[in-house]
């Protein structure tokens, strides 16, 4: 193999690895994404504190599948818009901390980032 062929490959190789990576969305883009999952389920978010932002443990991957990260919430409150049940009533404010959240990002739209799995935060 001559040196420039050799060298194409590498740029090749490197160029394909560095496309493959996604960066992580912001926080305010995660923060919509939050809020809107939680306005679906006809709650309002009254306070959101994010933490760190990380990709999705190796082991949890699937090849070729849509990004997705794992966002530590360090504060969330929430306030009902409906009657959920005896515990949980209209108005009243629910704070849960220390939860984590896992985003993915849409399949069509790559600037569209959807809840996937919340552990810490117990509502109906």
């Amino acid at each position: 193999m001559t040196k420039a062929f050799s060298f194409l490959m590498i740029v090749l190789i490197l160029t394909t690895a560095l496309w493959g990576c996604s960066l992580a969305p912001s926080e305010g883009i995660v923060a919509g994404a939050i809020t809107a999952y939680f306005e679906s389920a006809q709650y309002k978010v009254v306070d959101l504190k994010i933490g760190k932002i990380e990709g999705m443990p190796l082991f949890e991957k699937t090849y070729m599948g849509t990004p997705g990260y794992v966002v530590e919430v360090i504060s969330i409150t929430l306030e009902p818009l409906a009657d959920k049940g005896a515990d949980i009533r209209k108005g009243s404010q629910l704070t849960f901390s220390n939860a984590r959240i896992r985003v993915r990002q849409d399949t069509a739209n790559k600037d569209v980032w959807h809840v996937s799995i919340i552990s810490g935060i117990n509502v109906t």
